[in-house]
This record gives structure tokens, sequence and C-alpha cells, in this order.
């Protein structure tokens, strides 16, 4: 007969060579299809930010000088992807890219240049403005976001101020 320590050392041990035996998903394919608010919950250990309603409906601009440097770094049927990717030493990551595709759930707020921003995303970049930083032989496009209370040094981190935030639904 064997002892229940016997019988708990068994099923650990049966437990790893099932593990070992079953080829594992890596924490990226765990976490790819999960959309936006899964992951910023994620971040911030199932407490949701909330979100400023006095920005609500006012959608990111793009500086004359952003819009520029845009323009002429996107090619025949490129969009400016603008939006935001949970993570980053702050909580939240910028994504500025180009894109050629436009999703069912995408929001185009800029013209010239074509510029587009997924509705996940929007409630967190609310009246923000992308603007064209230029030192010397150095250009980066930066955003401004008034719903942002730090950033980090990269420049594409950022925190949301909770005291300025209510809960998006």
């Amino acid at each position: 007969m064997t002892s229940k320590k016997e019988k708990v050392l068994k099923e650990l041990d049966d437990w790893f060579d099932d593990l070992e035996s079953k080829p594992q998903p890596s924490i990226y394919e765990q976490m790819k299809n999960e959309s936006l608010d899964e992951k910023i919950l994620r971040d911030f250990h199932g407490f949701a930010p909330t979100i400023d309603e006095k920005y609500k409906d006012k959608l990111p601009t793009i500086t004359p000088k952003a819009q520029i440097y845009i323009t002429e770094t996107l090619k025949p049927g490129e969009f400016f992807r603008f939006g935001v990717t949970g993570g980053g030493c702050s909580g939240f990551n910028y994504l500025l890219d180009i894109d050629t595709e436009i999703a069912d759930n995408d929001i185009q707020f800029s013209e010239s240049p074509p510029a587009i921003i997924d509705n996940e995303s929007i409630k967190y970049l609310y009246g923000s403005e992308v603007d064209l930083q230029d030192h010397m032989m150095n250009k980066m496009l930066v955003v401004k976001n008034p719903s942002a209370k730090a950033s980090c040094g990269c420049g594409t981190s950022f925190a949301i101020d909770e005291s300025l935030l209510d809960q998006y639904n």
C-alpha cells in the first residue's frame, strides 16, 4: 500500500512528465489573443484604470510638423497607426506605426496624413497630440497625452492619472 505522500509525489511526477510531452505555448502565444483591456487589467493586477470623461470624443490630433514628417514617410496605400499596447515600464506603450490595412474596429482620425486608431486604444488617447521632436540630426514622434500622469525616458511608455479617470464602459 502506498502512502499519501508517495501518491502525491507520483501525481506530481506524472504532471511534469505530461508537461514535457505536450508542447506548451509561449507566454507571447498565450497573451497575443488578449484584448487591450484584458492586458491592461493583467498589468494593473485586476484594477481597471478609469477614463477621464472630459476628453471623451476628442480625437487625437497631429501637429503640422508631424503631419509633414508622416506624409513624407508614408507610401501610397499606407496609413499612420496610432494606438496603445499594454506593458512597458509605466503600464502602457504608445504604438506609432505604419499599416496597410484598416480593420473594422479602426477609426480614421486624420485625412492628411491618413491616420487610424483602433477603438480599444482611443479611450486612453482622447485629446492626445502627436508631435515631431526635431533636435539637430534626430527626429522622433512624441505624444502629448492629457491623461498621462507619468512617462519614462524612452517616450513610448506612460501611466494614466487615475485621479482624472472614470471607468470606461
